[in-house]
């Protein structure tokens, strides 16, 4: 990871705020500026973003530099659509980095979006906009109009992703909104989220194309879906990186060396289905999105 911390630096609140969401603690170490959600437990904490203060639009956290894998299989993307907004840091970036980009961010929580604009630098453009909704009411009213070259899911909550932001039926509504050649980049957390190998086998019930990407420490992990007869090898991605090198804050060669072609056997999870049927699709989505709720289909644990 880079972004290392000062040991001799102690942590500063510079906001909490609890809502119907999340409760939501923005925390400042040094340079180094973080928002974190909190669970029910003492000790479930959460972190969701992290910058440097200094250099606010390049990628601290292993898992941001990793969802930059996408641009390996996608590097001329002009339309993305992002499910979960956080700090506004991947957004930050791509807006920073792609100037002719239009980007749609959901995010559920207009709490979430105020510490992003307070915090960590966001500012709307008009090909930069944060639509307050959930992510799939705001993907099935994006079916039939103008395509994304990528999606990105990133939407997390304390303890927990919305189980209706995970399922095959999910998954189709995105192929739906996707260009011919457009992929899906899934944030799947840390060694503590058990439910990896579900997700490859459920995004593998809609998209033939499937590239796992995890550093050696697992810390992050994230996941990559593409429709297409082309499948990609880790010589691949490392040609592909080639390009990218010196461009960035990071090495594009070393997210290249964090692809697992064998990670997450399909014969451990399962395939993730609505537990819902299309009348009880809104009821749904508040369950699943209330911090109250102790519902947890698909469940993060703390390890830290």
């Amino acid at each position: 990871m880079t972004g290392t911390k000062k040991n001799e630096d102690k942590p500063v609140i510079l906001a909490k705020t609890e809502t119907k969401f999340n409760l939501i603690y923005v925390i400042q170490t040094g340079d180094f500026r973080e928002i974190w959600f909190k669970g029910k437990g003492e000790r479930d904490f959460f972190l969701q973003s992290r910058i440097n203060v200094n250099c606010p639009f390049e990628l601290a956290l292993v898992y941001s530099q990793m969802m930059m894998a996408s641009l390996f299989l996608q590097p001329t993307p002009k339309r993305i659509l992002m499910i979960g907004l956080g700090a506004a840091v991947v957004s930050n970036f791509m807006h920073d980095q792609f100037p002719d980009l239009h980007l749609d961010v959901v995010e559920i929580d207009p709490m979430v979006l105020t510490a992003a604009k307070k915090y960590f630098f966001l500012k709307e453009s008009p090909r930069y906009k944060v639509h307050v909704q959930d992510g799939r009411v705001f993907l099935k009213n994006q079916i039939g109009k103008e395509p994304y070259d990528m999606v990105f899911l990133d939407a997390f909550k304390s303890g927990s992703v919305p189980y209706h932001l995970k399922t095959v039926e999910f998954y189709k509504e995105i192929k739906s909104v996707l260009t011919p050649n457009g992929l899906v980049g899934s944030n799947l957390y840390g060694k503590s989220n058990t439910m990896k190998p579900s997700d490859r086998k459920s995004f593998l019930k809609v998209f033939p194309n499937v590239y796992t990407f995890e550093d050696p420490d697992k810390v992050a992990t994230v996941l990559l879906a593409q429709g297409g007869n082309k499948k990609w090898s880790a010589v691949d991605f490392e040609n592909s990186a080639k390009s990218w090198e010196g461009k960035f804050n990071f090495s594009m060669k070393t997210v290249a060396g964090y692809f697992k072609p064998n990670q997450f056997l399909l014969s451990t999870g399962k395939e993730l289905k609505d537990d819902f049927t299309d009348s009880e699709f809104v009821r749904a989505v508040e369950k699943n999105n209330s911090n109250d709720s102790l519902y947890r289909p698909y469940p993060i644990h703390n390890t830290h």
